[in-house]
């Protein structure tokens, strides 16, 4: 090989490990929008009271993905997001509100009590059993009067 051949090979054999480099950076990980859009997709299959199994076979997928989608921890394509938010009768933009008020996993940490979003406690069971006890509570007074139950009994937890 002559001495220009052997710079053009190292030349070339340079920016195939610059674009190696590059896409290890452009990592597909999910990251903290990801997660979000997980957490609204179990938000509304909850509200929706739809299985993970239920909504896997509307959508031809299985009940892991699902799953790995609530988690954050696979990426949602946006071919699949448009499917699933057809699915669940939702505009696309949906699965995106209230993310700017969440912050990304590089904000230091708040106290776990604090941290929990609203989203994450109506998946919760207890949460939607106790709503519907709440509001199956005829008399408004006596509503008003478990509230500040539960306040006082908040209160005495932190102190």
């Amino acid at each position: 090989m002559t001495p220009r051949q052997l710079a053009d090979q190292k030349s070339l054999t340079t920016k195939k490990r610059g674009q190696s480099d590059r896409m290890r950076h452009s990592s597909k990980k999910p990251n903290h929008v990801d997660q979000h859009v997980g957490k609204r997709l179990r938000l509304r299959r909850n509200l929706l009271d739809l299985s993970q199994d239920e909504l896997a076979k509307r959508l031809g997928l299985t009940a892991q993905l699902i799953q790995k989608y609530e988690a954050g921890e696979t990426r949602i394509s946006a071919s699949r997001l448009y499917d699933v938010a057809k699915q669940l009768a939702v505009p696309i933009t949906w699965f995106f509100e209230e993310l700017e008020k969440e912050l990304p996993p590089a904000a230091p940490e708040r106290p776990a009590e604090k941290t929990l979003h609203w989203s994450e406690l109506v998946t919760k069971p207890e949460s939607r059993q106790l709503l519907e006890l709440y509001f199956g509570i005829d008399d408004q007074r006596l509503r008003r009067k478990v509230m500040e139950v539960a306040q006082l009994l908040r209160v005495r937890e932190t102190d």
